[in-house]
Formats: structure tokens, sequence, C-alpha cells
């Protein structure tokens, strides 16, 4: 007011915004050259918008609002009143950090009103042409598609959100997303983030089991293979800085990391003998990118912290469960080994400690048909892969039994049909009755009313009959000296304990 750019009006001060563009500032500066229209003004400043009596133009906008009664108010110069929806931000920014800001951020909603008034109020307060350099504005967050609000009833806290997923993936499922557009939380956008974690994950993983070997006897001059996995780390730091500078697109950086890692999987599964320094140097920028995305947190120097590392207890604390774990595996092939068992005994042991003991501490066996290495990772999440997999064992094997079901019982059906004499087939079953008369070796000669047959039936049941012979003779070749009866008598016992195993 005491710079010129405010004015009372029954009992409220509102912004001049004629007058401060008259001495030469910009208004509006995060849409410049654009007027501002009724409904922006009422969608903005809704209850404190005041009517346009009160106002010299309709852009102009409270800064103090003269309150009605039964409503919060204060004293002030111009009477009991409250503070306008936008003084209060640029009151407190200028009571913290004064007269310029470097970066502001805030929703896109906010873009107008709040924020360009904002700026026009401390400008003209602090009579500066630039209050904020930077203005960040983040897009609003979206459920499966629609825009969150409490009135579409498709709202949910951060403690919902962390109910179902990890800190982890949810901080992956926005950095795979501009920050400066919707950003869409479904189950399709949390899968993609699950995905990604288990990517990195099991990159790490496989790194750190190469670092286990002892590398320093090998020879370490580099092939053309290790030349070009350099190259692509070298290319992927440029691209990452690139899309970091250009409005910071962690979901291009993201894509950047996965190629990367992509690569350098390719190097390990090609290399007999990958170069440890090499892949550590890759495995260490992953890393360090991810950390400043605070997707990584902890002391390791690798991949993701499996343990708070708080609180930690002593030596023999730490080790004793994997200690025990070992005992009592080197017992149980011992005893194995004494009884003489059979080689499966050994690899259901074998079996058991990887999906059982070691699962439950927080170690990933991966075994293949040369080796197996070993992973940290969260029990919770090895167990329910394992569950996962034994489900689909189970339902593989349902599906394959039912298949033999099915296969027998076919076969039964087709032996009781087989096993008919040719002279009988057509004197039961669904030809009893149909016919009035038959040759020696039971063929129909004529229709149940006496009338010859057609040539086509002639033809139909001549077929038939050699069908049957056919079948009939390789039944009896099957069935061999058991005989027929017995032989089906076979199949529907092996039926049976099928369907009861």
């Amino acid at each position: 007011v005491n710079n010129g750019f405010g004015y009372e009006s029954n009992g409220s001060v509102y912004f001049d915004t004629n007058s401060f563009k008259g001495e030469g500032y910009d208004y509006r500066k995060l849409k410049p050259g654009v007027d501002t229209s009724a409904e922006e003004m009422a969608e903005g400043e809704g209850a404190l918008a005041g009517g346009d009596s009160e106002k010299r133009h309709p852009n102009d906008f409270a800064l103090w609002k003269a309150s009605k009664p039964g409503e919060p108010s204060w004293d002030s110069p111009w009477g009991a009143g409250r503070p306008g929806w936008h003084i209060e931000c640029s009151v407190m920014a200028s009571n913290i950090i004064g007269e310029n800001l470097d970066i502001h951020g805030g929703g896109v909603d906010l873009m107008f009103p709040h924020h360009d008034n904002e700026m026009a109020q401390a400008e003209a307060y602090h009579k500066c042409c630039q209050w904020v350099n930077y203005f960040l504005h983040a897009g609003h967050l979206h459920i499966k598609g629609l825009k969150m609000s409490k009135s579409l009833k498709n709202f949910i806290t951060i403690r919902q959100a962390l109910a179902e997923h990890t800190p982890r993936q949810l901080r992956f499922m926005f950095l795979m997303q501009p920050w400066d557009k919707p950003m869409n939380y479904s189950d399709q956008t949390v899968d993609d983030a699950k995905a990604k974690e288990k990517y990195f994950k099991n990159f790490f993983g496989a790194v750190k089991s190469v670092l286990r070997n002892d590398f320093v006897s090998e020879r370490q001059g580099w092939t053309e293979a290790d030349r070009s996995l350099f190259n692509t780390l070298n290319e992927s730091q440029k691209k990452v800085h690139a899309s970091l500078s250009d409005n910071f697109k962690t979901f291009e950086v993201i894509q950047h990391l996965v190629d990367l890692v992509q690569e350098c999987n390719k190097y390990l599964t090609a290399e007999a003998k990958p170069k440890n320094l090499l892949i550590q140097k890759v495995a260490l920028y992953v890393t360090k990118i991810l950390r400043v995305f605070g997707v990584v947190q902890g002391n390791d120097v690798i991949g993701f912290s499996e343990a708070s590392g708080e609180g930690a207890g002593s030596k023999e604390e730490v080790i004793a469960p994997f200690v025990d774990a070992f005992v009592d595996f080197r017992e149980k092939v011992r005893v194995a080994a004494k009884g003489k068992s059979e080689p499966g005994v050994f690899l259901k042991e074998c079996d058991d400690v990887r999906d059982e003991t070691l699962a439950t501490l927080g170690i990933r066996v991966e075994d293949s048909n040369e080796t197996s290495i070993w992973k940290m990772d969260d029990p919770a999440a090895i167990k329910k892969e394992i569950e996962e997999k034994r489900a689909k064992a189970a339902e593989a094997a349902a599906k394959k039994k039912q298949g033999k079901i099915d296969k027998l019982t076919a076969d039964i059906a087709k032996a009781q049909q087989s096993k008919i004499p040719v002279k009988d087939m057509f004197k039961i079953g669904a030809h009893e009755g149909k016919w009035g008369s038959y040759d020696d070796a039971g063929k129909p000669l004529t229709t149940k009313e006496g009338e010859e047959l057609s040539k086509s039936q002639q033809k139909s049941i001549a077929k038939e009959l050699k069908n049957q012979e056919k079948a009939h003779e390789k039944l009896l070749k099957t069935a061999g000296d058991q005989g027929v009866d017995a032989y089906i008598s076979l199949l529907e016992k092996e039926l049976e304990e099928l369907k009861l195993s």
C-alpha cells in the first residue's frame, strides 16, 4: 500500500494490477501475454474475490479481506479482517529468504493465480523485478488415470501406499515418470517399478558374486569386449548428465541405467573371466546415481542395502545363524553318506537348504548348469518367489496328471469299443435294432423295414467294418497273451490309482 500498489475498499485491501503494470512490472509472469478471464479469477480467488464494485479492475486480488460476522479476524489499520490467500506465502518466504528466491516449487494447479500473485506482491513490496529465478511445477497425482481427489473417492495416503509397497518401489514409480506431468499411480506403474527394482537387484547380486572371486592373480589386460563395455559406461554417463540437465528427466536416466546394466549383463554372460574392476566401476556408477535419487540407502558401496547397519550384534551373533545352517546341512549329508543313500537324497537336501534355510536367512541361491551363485535379498521376497515357483510346478503337475487321466479314459473307451468282434458290431450298441438281416460275417443286408441298402449305406458299412477289423486286430496284438479283458482291467486299475494319487 505504501509503495502505491494496493488500495483499501470497504475494509478490504486489494492489489492494484494496473498500477503494478504501469510501473513497468510484468503480470502475469508465468503465462505472459494472456489476459485473466473471469472464470480463472472466480476459480482462483473463490470467496476472496469480492464483487467488481469493490475492485478497481476485475484482475485485482485481495491482500487483506474484511471478515464477516463469525469469521476469524485480526485487527488492522483497515479494520478487522484476515490475510489474503497469496500474501501468507509471500510474507513467510520473504521473512526467511529475503528479496530473491532461487527455486520455488509447487503443484501445476498453483501456477495461477497463486504463484503469479505471490510474485507480484513480493516484487511490489521489495521493488525488485524478479523475486523468483526458477519455478518447478509438479504434475498432479492420478489414481488409475483419474486425478486423485476425495470427491472421486480415489484418495490414497502415503501410509496406505506403504502398506502395500516398499518406499523404494514408490520412489522408482515416481522416478520413471516426468515430474512436471501428471503422475499415474496404478497396478501397471507399480508393477513396472517392482520390475525395475528386481532388475537392478539381480544385477548387483551378480556383480557381487563375481567380485568375491580372487582376481589379482588373473591377467588384467583388456580385450575388445572390455573396451566396449568401458565405452558404453562413458556414453551412459554422458547421457545421464544430459537427461538431468534437460529438465531433470529422471525417467530417461532410469532407462539409461537399464541399458547400461543390460550391456554389462551381456558382458558377464559372454566373458569366461570378466574384469572385476571394470564391472565394479559400472556397478559403482549405477549405485551412485540411484543413491542420488534416494532409492539406495545405507552404507553399501554397491547395490541396495539389505540391513540397517544399526544395532548390529557381536560377530558371533551375526554369523551364528549361517554357521548353524552349515553345520545342520553338513550333518544331514554325513548321515546320508554313511547310509550310502541314493543321489536323489543328497539333491533333496541341497534343495531344502536353498529353499528353506538360506531363504529364511535372506540368501538367494541361483543354480545353473555349471555353477551356483548367491545373492543377498529380502527373505520375504525370496520365500514369495519360491512359493510362486512351487505353485506353478504344482499346477503343471496337476495339468500333466489330468492329461494322463484323460488319455487313459480315452484308451479304455477305445479298447472297449475295439474288443467287439466284427460280426457283432452291427448288432449291439447304437446299431441294435437298426438292421433287418445280416450275412454270415455280420454285415447288414437290409434295413429293419426289410428294404435293400442303398449304395451309400453299403459303402459306409464297409468302411466301418474295415476300421473295426483293424482296431480289433491292433487291440489283440497289444493285449498279447494276457487277453483283451485282462489288458482293459489293467488300464482301469491304472486309472483308479492315478486318480487316487
